[in-house]
């Protein structure tokens, strides 16, 4: 399985129940403490078998929330293409996030090809993100988890206020994810992104066409439905056409602030690319 968020609701004996929980109820609050329960029932089952250590249980219990959350906004999947995170990889953090997100949902995961992701959640009412980053090695058994524990980094990123010392904590084994998520979450803002919504690859191309169907809207649940219960998912690709899959850049990418609006009241990031 491609995506991390995949592998967890493969592995994660709760993730189905918690998705209906978190996408019946009538706010999130509602389902948190029902969830709770359902965690802590299944790992006191397991905690008879072998040890479940704390720091599990409190990924876990970060990871369904942030599930919850995915799974009650539509399990919006973004991708940065290979190019582009290559390229971000290699650009600066912006001091700020940009005044105004643009977002693909208020919960969705974003995938780093090579580097993990991050479950976003957004809190436009208080301009939070709520980001729990998972590495590219995630669950990738799917049987050891719980004996391994997966490790999670959770964090909350306010803007437009100073990124640097919300990050400064964040242990450094996670600074390089973590970079190359906000910087893709600032380059959500970028007139020059191309987003492409598709099925991933492997997709049955019968049922893709199905789901597509122009004129009949059973045609397009059924098809849905079908790659859904088989295990693939709808993804925003995001690329910029004009990067190059660069083997190295001599220099760094940079955000710089652009001034706009009446008596220039206003400012947006503008990105500088890597050469």
């Amino acid at each position: 399985m491609v995506y991390a968020v995949q592998r967890y609701a493969a592995s994660r004996p709760w993730a189905k129940r918690i998705g209906q929980l978190y996408a019946q109820a009538a706010q999130p609050s509602a389902a948190r403490k029902e969830m709770k329960e359902v965690i802590k029932r299944e790992l006191e089952r397991a905690a008879q078998v072998f040890e479940v250590r704390q720091q599990t249980i409190v990924a876990e219990l970060a990871l369904a929330e942030s599930w919850g959350y995915f799974a009650r906004h539509g399990r919006v999947i973004s991708h940065l293409d290979d190019a582009l995170a290559q390229a971000l990889a290699h650009t600066r953090l912006p001091s700020h996030l940009p005044d105004t997100l643009i977002l693909p949902a208020d919960a969705f995961f974003l995938h780093v090809p090579a580097g993990g992701g991050a479950f976003v959640v957004h809190q436009p009412e208080r301009k939070v993100l709520l980001l729990t980053l998972v590495g590219a090695d995630f669950s990738l058994e799917a049987a050891q988890w719980l004996q391994g524990s997966d490790g999670v980094e959770a964090l909350a990123v306010s803007y437009p206020g100073e990124l640097a010392p919300q990050i400064a904590a964040v242990a450094e084994r996670w600074q390089p994810l973590l970079a190359s998520v906000l910087n893709g979450l600032a380059m959500m803002t970028q007139p020059k992104l191309e987003l492409e919504l598709a099925w991933q690859a492997g997709a049955p191309q019968q049922w893709v066409e199905q789901a597509a169907a122009p004129s009949c809207v059973k045609t397009r649940q059924r098809g849905r439905s079908q790659l859904l219960k088989a295990g693939f998912s709808e993804v925003s690709y995001c690329r910029i056409t004009e990067l190059g899959a660069a083997e190295a850049y001599a220099t760094q990418g940079y955000w710089r602030r652009q001034a706009f609006g009446e008596a220039k009241a206003n400012s947006r990031l503008v990105w500088v690319a890597p050469k």
